[in-house]
């Protein structure tokens, strides 16, 4: 009875120092606040630093792009009205918004968008360097007009997926901090949002931009809080303290559909994601990784011994659906299914490849190789995941049963990014959430983003040479055929093996606000490519 007193007053505690953050407990209804829960700090408020999806989403208020999204992945307008390309398909023009401003109330024009392209193009800067690096030039050709001319037919224009930067505060950021100390504490952007305060380890807190060229907001403010732990966060909803939470893990997803409270909605929805078992496959010297993994065969042996049916089932509870190639199912046009050649759970396969490989029974049951060294590794986990721990409990047990050892380390996300692009690992479980167009998920596992984005030093010139050629495809068709022999030739080196397509597990209160959008169609509604939510969103009556 004492320790379920003491469990009590901490949750009480905890919940009341949620109450006096900024924006939480209003009580003034004028104050229309959208309290959003996540689970990590996000990394930085310079777009030139950022990589987490919770970053992005900040990113994607505060600033503009040229263009969106519907909920049919159509592209629509956002700060370009209008655009167009010459027969050729190498000079594009954007016909821009009238009338936009910066948050600080400065005049939004043609120049800045010149400028943020070549200040990233010229700078090699960030994840959006691939987007701006074929404009050969940029020219304005009014305040509200300009054109961009490529010196090849560029297949995804006119998706440059780039945050539109102002040019009279950028132009005196140094080019040498734009990716290091430049911090960006005061982002000012044409979004929908402006952040106004961001305290590390506790929350980031937006103000409406009631300047916005679609139409202000009715919201007032939205704000980001940390929390320590999945339950802290749910009950937090569940108290009414935060609106939303997203990445909800399984179990706690489960309990919140089986409550059945009529004021939250728990909306398991379709996500460009996926989960993915990353190997170190890199071949140079300076990788710390197990030099045995660098063999195929134990690769794919690894794969015929995971049952990916049962990890969905146990670990993540039936939420996903069996992973295959690195381009989601949401994306159908695009997507590649390996069909008969999918390697599909078979321990004796296994086996028998691992056999045959030269890869014998010790007197421990671990196989070793023809040299004597064992199959042992090291699976790293994120401490953030509980449903991915799980998994890789799971993981352990079904590579034992065909000789491979693993020993798991639970770690934090920083951690293991610093451990991933120091080539310090044998194998992880992270994931991806996938850009509309394909272009960027089969950009990572290029040869030229070794020590960049690449997460498992995959290099296959055959590769490299077909994302350059599906870049300038400009038949949809034959693209398409390129992009599905790219995701074929990856899919059989097995660099990756794709566990699962996951959904996002989002929760929401419906007693405070409504005009939750959706988007894909099937989508959730918050943590996608768009902020529509947070645009449409307006107080209960």
């Amino acid at each position: 009875m004492g320790n379920k007193k003491l469990l009590t007053l901490v949750m009480v505690v905890l919940l009341t120092m949620v109450l006096f953050l900024p924006g939480c407990g209003e009580t003034d209804e004028e104050n229309h606040v959208l309290r959003v829960g996540f689970l990590r700090e996000i990394e930085s408020l310079n777009p030139m630093l950022i990589w987490s999806y919770q970053a992005y989403e900040i990113m994607y208020l505060n600033y503009n792009m040229l263009i969106s999204w519907d909920d049919e992945m159509n592209v629509i307008p956002n700060l370009a009205r209008e655009w167009s390309v010459d027969d050729d398909g190498l000079i594009w023009t954007f016909n821009l918004q009238e009338g936009v401003t910066w948050h600080d109330g400065e005049p939004f024009s043609a120049g800045d968008v010149k400028f943020t392209f070549e200040y990233i193009r010229d700078n090699e800067l960030g994840y959006f360097y691939d987007y701006v690096a074929p404009m050969e030039e940029i020219e304005v050709v009014d305040e509200n007009t300009l054109t961009i001319k490529t010196d090849e037919p560029i297949a995804w224009m006119p998706q440059i997926l780039v945050p539109i930067l102002p040019e009279h505060i950028w132009s005196e950021v140094d080019p040498a901090d734009a990716e290091g100390e430049f911090a960006n504490d005061d982002p000012i952007g044409t979004g929908p949002f402006r952040v106004i305060e961001h305290r590390k380890g506790e929350f980031t807190r937006m103000a409406a931009n009631k300047d916005y060229f679609k139409g202000a907001p009715a919201l007032d403010e939205v704000i980001f809080i940390i929390y320590a732990n999945t339950d802290l966060m749910i009950e937090a909803l569940k108290q009414g303290e935060l609106d939303i939470i997203t990445a909800v893990p399984g179990a706690q997803f489960k309990a919140l559909e089986e409550a059945s409270d009529p004021d939250i909605v728990a909306l398991a929805a379709d996500s460009p994601s996926f989960t993915e078992l990353s190997f170190n496959v890199w071949e140079d010297p300076d990788s710390l990784g197990n030099p045995l993994l660098l063999d195929k065969n134990v690769r794919v042996a690894i794969e015929y011994a995971i049952d990916r049916q049962e990890i969905i089932d146990v670990a993540y509870l039936g939420y996903g659906t069996i992973g295959t190639t690195i381009v989601p199912p949401l994306f159908e046009y695009w997507h590649y299914d390996p069909g008969d050649d999918f390697r599909s759970y078979n321990p004796e396969k296994a086996k028998e490849i691992l056999e045959e490989a030269g890869y014998t029974s010790g007197a421990d049951g671990i196989r070793v190789s023809p040299d004597g060294e064992p199959l042992d590794f090291t699976l790293l986990l994120r401490s953030e995941s509980p449903d991915n721990q799980k998994a890789g409990t799971m993981l352990k047990d079904m590579l034992e049963e065909v000789g491979i050892a693993l020993t798991v380390s639970v770690i934090d996300e920083g951690t293991l990014t610093d451990r991933i692009y120091e080539g310090d690992f044998d194998m992880f479980i992270w994931g991806w959430f996938v850009d509309v167009d394909p272009t960027s998920i089969l950009k990572v596992v290029t040869t030229d983003e070794i020590m960049s984005w690449s997460d498992c030093f995959y290099s296959n010139p055959q590769y490299d040479e077909m994302h350059l050629r599906q870049q300038r495809t400009m038949d949809r068709d034959e693209r398409r055929q390129i992009i599905h022999e790219m995701q074929r030739i990856f899919y059989d080196d097995a660099a990756y093996i794709v566990l699962s397509y996951d959904p996002e597990l989002q929760a929401y209160r419906t007693d405070r606000y409504e005009g939750w959008v959706r988007n894909p169609r099937t989508g959730p509604v918050i943590f996608t490519n768009v902020v529509d939510t947070y645009e449409q969103l307006r107080p209960v009556e």
